[in-house]
């Protein structure tokens, strides 16, 4: 299991306190690549890609603002956040380790369409043909879904797609990313941001810890 120093309890940086929102204009790339700064060489981007299908629909809106994920602590900026801290945290927790994890995320994503949940798909390479999508409500019993919030979500969704992957065959091509044995854990995927790919449809970007 790779090791990833605590994000608890630790100063904010200079570089983290800007006056603009990770909804705004400090953040005007709205698909990948991101601006990344990885802390060890062994982080590879998953090369996930939307379906053809997905894109060859006309949009009905322009695309929202990606969602970044970032670590208070964290060396520099673009460094994402371990999936396997985001699953086992609290609330509290998350708001001691997530930079702006409180922030209500959920009305900017949903606000062209007006939409009150949106899809999150993961093309994990070698298994398009799962065609796994999952659901997230913009709106929670707690109100407007926040950052924080959203990322726990992803991560629960990355999580059931690797357990449940692991009992399909990969394609042959993309074998060195398969999820069964000895393939890629859980525990090994960092989240950088979440974008809109087309009109409710989200893609998270992941990288792998091939430590």
């Amino acid at each position: 299991m790779p090791n990833f120093f605590s994000p608890l309890h630790q100063p904010v940086p200079p570089s983290f306190q800007s006056q603009q929102s990770a909804l705004s204009d400090a953040c005007p790339t709205l698909a990948p690549p991101f601006q990344m700064n990885l802390p060890y060489p062994s982080f590879v981007r998953l090369p996930q890609s939307p379906s053809q299908k997905i894109i060859a629909v006309q949009p009905r809106a322009f695309p929202a603002a990606p969602i970044l994920f970032e670590l208070i602590g964290a060396p520099s900026r673009g460094t994402g956040v371990p999936m396997r801290e985001l699953v086992v945290r609290s609330g509290c927790a998350l708001e001691r380790m997530l930079v702006g994890a409180a922030e209500h995320v959920g009305a900017a994503m949903g606000k062209a369409l007006r939409l009150v949940r949106i899809r999150l798909t993961i093309p994990w390479p070698g298994y398009e043909h799962v065609e796994w999508v999952s659901s997230i409500e913009l709106f929670t019993s707690s109100g407007l879904l926040t950052r924080g919030q959203l990322a726990v979500d992803i991560a629960n969704a990355y999580h059931s797609f690797v357990i449940k992957s692991s009992m399909y065959t990969p394609s042959s091509l993309a074998y060195e990313w398969r999820t069964s044995a000895g393939g890629i854990s859980f525990d090994r995927l960092i989240l950088l941001a979440c974008w809109n790919v087309h009109d409710d449809m989200w893609m998270a970007e992941v990288f792998v810890d091939r430590r």
